[in-house]
């Protein structure tokens, strides 16, 4: 891998809410150093004059396969929401993995473009990796006429999917109404054995707390706890109806929780009260784009910031330092030793003040690209362009005439 020099940016330290022009070598993919007036040869100077240079984004919560669901009328329930999406799939089941492949490259484009640079989604391995961002791709178990063939021999085929420094997978529930005891019976001894990263979609609606308990005789969380599932690999998805007692569990196995704003005020949910999370590890995700409609991550974390007295570096925080401490795998943090995965935005842009704006600007304003996008010490986007495929070509891949709406 070629090192790379970045010189002059203003560099955003998320830990302690500073801004300091300094310049960043990158060796291998790692961060190597941080200091003023670095020299050396280097294979690829980036002159980040008037930039500021910001840790990529973590968005933990994506389904990169929901494209073609977007866009229908008013708002539906959580549960109509799921009806619809399944009544599409029965209709064009024939287009299946077209569907699955062109959506995820769709999805994946738009999400990155904006900065996010680790992605955490429902399948789209075989698509989204034609970027280059970071990955973690989950195995779903559910009980659905679209994903029934994932739980034949599913730990069998889980395995023939492998870790490398850009593609990692984990294991993804649906919800506990779409499996039973058996399933979580045998997730539990497999996961504990193989410390693998879970995530669920878990009291993302009243509806489901109600149904969860007749089914199983007690809390959605107890179930988990049942069965050995919560642990700090456990990421827990929506959480928009917990209680005190749902609190105290999450706090006792230090679970993380992905919290999706947007897409729970369109499914006619509410969003989880922060006031209740204090000391859990908060991460934020866009959901489905059907359900969110936008893959910006910071819409999502504006409409947190709108809707509680939130500082703007708690927010950028949901989506670099909180989900890279998740992960525990090097990202979030500009610092020496860590993934060089980062957002260099210019400052020359009317819709940011000065430097020490910045954040807030990005935070509220719209539309604020970054001109350069680096997963791993590879230029990804450059100039505001995927340096591997342009817009045309993304829209080639939309597939819709093709499909029964």
């Amino acid at each position: 891998m070629q090192n790379l020099l970045i010189k002059n940016g203003y560099i955003y330290d998320n830990v302690n809410d500073s801004i300091k022009k300094m310049d960043i070598s990158i060796k291998d993919g790692i961060i190597d150093n941080i200091s003023t007036n670095i020299i050396g040869e280097f294979a690829k100077i980036i002159d980040a004059n008037n930039c500021i240079i910001l840790p990529g984004f973590i968005n933990s919560h994506i389904h990169f396969g929901e494209y073609y669901i977007k866009g229908y009328k008013n708002k539906l329930t959580t549960e109509e929401y799921i009806k619809y999406a399944e009544d599409f799939n029965a209709k064009n089941k024939n287009y299946k993995e077209e569907i699955r492949v062109s959506s995820s490259r769709i999805c994946a484009y738009e999400a990155i473009k904006y900065g996010t640079t680790t992605l955490m989604g429902i399948r789209g391995w075989n698509a989204a990796e034609i970027y280059n961002a970071r990955l973690y791709m989950g195995y779903p178990f559910m009980k659905s006429n679209k994903l029934k063939e994932y739980l034949d021999n599913p730990f069998k085929k889980f395995e023939l999917f492998k870790d490398d420094k850009l593609n990692n997978y984990y294991i993804f529930i649906h919800s506990l109404l779409t499996v039973d005891d058996s399933i979580l019976k045998e997730l539990s001894s497999y996961i504990n054995n193989k410390n693998i990263f879970l995530a669920i979609h878990i009291l993302e609606s009243e509806k489901e707390r109600e149904l969860v308990t007749k089914k199983y005789g007690t809390s959605p969380l107890r179930v988990l706890e049942k069965y050995n599932l919560l642990s700090e690999k456990t990421l827990l998805v929506h959480c928009c109806y917990l209680n005190i007692e749902d609190v105290d569990i999450i706090k006792k196995y230090k679970c993380s929780i992905s919290l999706n704003p947007n897409s729970n005020l369109k499914l006619k949910n509410k969003v989880s009260n922060i006031n209740l999370l204090k000391d859990i590890n908060i991460c934020v995700g866009t959901d489905g784009v059907a359900t969110n409609d936008s893959l910006n991550i910071l819409d999502s974390i504006r409409t947190l910031g709108l809707i509680y007295d939130l500082q703007d570096k708690d927010l950028i925080n949901m989506i670099t330092l909180n989900p890279g401490k998740y992960l525990n795998n090097k990202t979030g943090i500009i610092k020496k030793g860590y993934k060089a995965d980062l957002n260099i935005y210019e400052l020359s842009n009317y819709k940011i003040v000065r430097p020490n704006t910045f954040i807030n600007n990005l935070i509220y304003s719209s539309d604020i690209y970054p001109k350069d996008i680096i997963v791993n010490g590879n230029v990804i986007f450059k100039n505001y362009k995927n340096v591997k495929y342009n817009e045309n070509e993304i829209n080639k891949n939309n597939i819709s005439e093709k499909l029964k709406f």
